[in-house]
Order: C-alpha cells, then structure tokens, then sequence
C-alpha cells in the first residue's frame, strides 16, 4: 500500500509542476498597470501643454484688435442695410411700404382758407 501511495504522490507532484506557472502573480500585473497608467498621463500632459502653447501663439499673432480705419461708420452701416420684418411674408403686397416711405398727407383747402367742414 506505501508503493502505491507513494507512486500516487510523486505523480500528483509532477503534474502540478506545470500548473504554478499560470502567469505572472497580482503585483506585477498591478506595477505594470500603474506604470501604462502614468505614461498616458505624462504623454496627455505633455500634449496638453503643446495645445496650450499653440492657442497661445495664435492668439497673441491673429488675437490683436483691427486697424483704426477698418471700423465701420455707422452712417454707412444704416445706408446699406435693409431690414424686414419676418411676418412680411404673411402679409398682402402694398402699394407703399409704411415704414420706408411715409404717404403724403393731401391738403384739401388753401393754407389760409380756413377749416374744412
């Protein structure tokens, strides 16, 4: 019965040889994530830092204000611009536009002739 027992042993032992070596244990997998995770942080700071810079250089080359003379007069402004209404579309077409061109008001008696009845 110690034959067999120990034969039944030793077999047990050879064939856990190959199981122990599963992979490789927590604390390395856990090392080596943490230092994946640091270099995504430093190669996102560092691009970060270069976007920062370049918005910087743009703004200080194309971020100053226009020349004095590029301004636009207001008088010019209300000469070439025409506004409407949006519910103008909605209404009959007129004759005369109210609002741009004021109707003449006819006078039906002389200045001096007095009031009309």
């Amino acid at each position: 019965m110690q034959d067999s027992d120990k034969r039944l042993r030793d077999q047990v032992r050879q064939g856990w040889v190959g199981i122990g070596d599963a992979g490789p244990s927590f604390e390395t997998t856990w090392q080596a994530a943490q230092q994946r995770h640091a270099a995504g942080r430093r190669l996102y700071r560092r691009v970060a830092g270069a976007a920062a810079v370049v918005a910087a250089v743009v703004i200080a080359v194309y971020g100053q204000p226009p020349a004095a003379e590029s301004y636009i007069e207001v008088a010019d402004l209300l000469e070439s611009t025409y506004w409407t209404a949006p519910s103008d579309a909605l209404l009959p077409d007129r004759q005369f536009d109210i609002y741009q061109d004021m109707p003449v008001i006819f006078e039906s008696t002389e200045p001096a002739g007095g009031a009309l009845l």
